[in-house]
């Protein structure tokens, strides 16, 4: 089965589907509201609603997912019924009434198996729940499946044909998988002897079935290998119930298996199942930020920039201290060459940005500057951790042209002495200016002798005094 995948994140597979827009989405593009789990969620660009693809694009492949299906078996569920087999096989009277009982009880309980595995829980069926409720007929129903499967292969042998024979056989085992998984499904005997809905499994899965069958084979014939295994070292009233409890458990494998295949395969089977990690929604305030971002990606990459720019300011209208939204509205503003929205923008913008995270505050302001070669910010405390944040990024030259004459630009900052501070380290450590460094130091000696930055203003002097003398 191909994956469909986003159509605009091509490495996420889909979970939703718009048949107008004929667009998949994954969950990348459609966060779900916790606050509102019954409004179903809408296209980002016809606003109409949308189909759930359930986890057909996520489900892991089933082959590769054979220890989970071991560890399936060790639930206490199934180690029960295995368990009770071995009980039964010990202490049951031959009583011909009784075992007809104990199979239906266990073919109904290993059916469960194969309902439960395809709706991808985790939690095995328990004991008792094989001893309430319907679906003990389908024990007779699978044995009159078992009766044409032999009667077919009696008819094959009566041709004398070896080939015959072993062609018929095949296909009995080809095709078992497939009406075993119909009937679990539907509980109708017409459903696992229906050519059409048995070729529907095997066509859904493709050659992926002859998978499927081969590992069900090789689990099918493991009780006789580890019952063959054991049979010279132990006694049979010890042989028997070993026997019972391995057929118990690789059959409850099997079942884990194929449920598991339906549940991978849902969607050409028409089912449509959530994941066992379905996605959880977000609480309001946080889903209408991610579905503005959301949609606005989508219309972005649709060539819709002006309904982009407005799903985004719609946000901010609620929501206009969220730094994720201001963000992408401004690299959206300045991708677009919206040159006085986005400079207007920024007076919003920086100063949350430089409080909350610097560097996004240093890229805003090196896009201001191709808008506008002189773009300075207004606040004083902007241009110090905007210009730190530059000098991180070594470019050392812009950051001492944010903090040059800060004293005169903001005579009444009072940081004037640590904003110059910082312009010296950058000066002697990011350019090797070492004189000028000197110089904005005096300065700050004679301007601000009451600083409490003077200490750190003598060990810098100490260091540029040793770094001449060793020049």
């Amino acid at each position: 089965m191909d994956i469909t995948h986003c159509h605009y994140h091509p490495a996420q597979p889909a979970t939703w589907n718009c048949a107008p827009c004929q667009r998949p989405y994954g969950d990348c593009c459609i966060p779900l509201n916790a606050d509102a789990p019954d409004s179903g969620p809408v296209c980002p660009l016809c606003q109409g609603a949308l189909t759930f693809l359930g986890a057909a694009n996520t489900a892991q492949p089933f082959w590769e997912r054979i220890p989970q299906f071991f560890r399936y078996g060790l639930q206490p569920g199934p180690l029960a019924f295995s368990g009770a087999l071995a009980l039964a096989s010990l202490f049951m009277p031959r009583f011909f009434l009784l075992w007809i009982l104990l199979f239906s009880v266990a073919t109904k309980y290993l059916y469960s198996v194969i309902e439960a595995s395809s709706q991808a829980e985790r939690e095995a069926p328990t004991l008792l729940s094989a001893f309430v409720g319907e679906g003990f007929s389908l024990f007779f129903k699978q044995l009159v499946v078992f009766f044409l499967a032999f009667g077919a292969l009696w008819l094959a042998s009566d041709f004398h044909s070896e080939m015959v024979f072993w062609v018929v056989n095949l296909t009995i085992m080809l095709l078992m998988p497939a009406s075993i998984i119909r009937l679990a499904l539907e509980k109708e005997l017409s459903a696992a002897l229906s050519p059409e809905q048995v070729g529907q499994v095997i066509k859904a899965m493709g050659w992926r079935y002859l998978i499927l069958c081969a590992f069900l084979f090789a689990l099918w014939q493991s009780p006789s290998y580890v019952t063959f295994l054991l049979s010279h070292g132990l006694p049979r009233v010890v042989l028997v119930p070993v026997a019972a409890f391995c057929f118990g458990y690789f059959g409850v494998v099997m079942c884990a298996m194929m449920g598991y295949a339906v549940f991978q395969y849902q969607e050409p089977l028409g089912y449509t199942i959530a994941g066992e990690d379905a996605l959880e929604g977000f609480p309001e305030r946080e889903w209408r930020r991610r579905r503005a971002l959301a949609e606005a990606e989508v219309r972005l990459k649709e060539g819709q920039g002006g309904s982009a720019l407005e799903t985004l300011a719609e946000a901010l209208d609620r929501e206009p201290g969220d730094l994720v939204l201001n963000e992408r509205f401004h690299r959206l503003l300045f991708g677009l060459n919206a040159r006085e929205r986005c400079l207007r923008h920024l007076a919003h913008y920086l100063p949350l940005a430089a409080q909350a995270n610097p560097a996004l505050a240093a890229t805003a302001w090196s896009n201001a500057r191709t808008l506008q070669p002189d773009y300075l910010p207004d606040d004083p405390l902007i241009c110090e951790r905007v210009a730190a944040a530059l000098s991180e990024r070594h470019k050392h030259r812009e950051a001492i042209g944010l903090l040059r004459n800060l004293h005169l630009r903001f005579p009444d900052y009072p940081q004037v002495p640590r904003a110059y501070l910082l312009a010296a380290n950058i000066l002697a450590e990011g350019l090797g200016q070492l004189e000028p460094a000197s110089k904005l130091l005096g300065f700050i000696r004679s301007r601000y002798p009451q600083t409490p930055l003077m200490g750190e203003v003598t060990k810098l002097e100490q260091t540029l005094a040793r770094l001449r003398g060793n020049a």
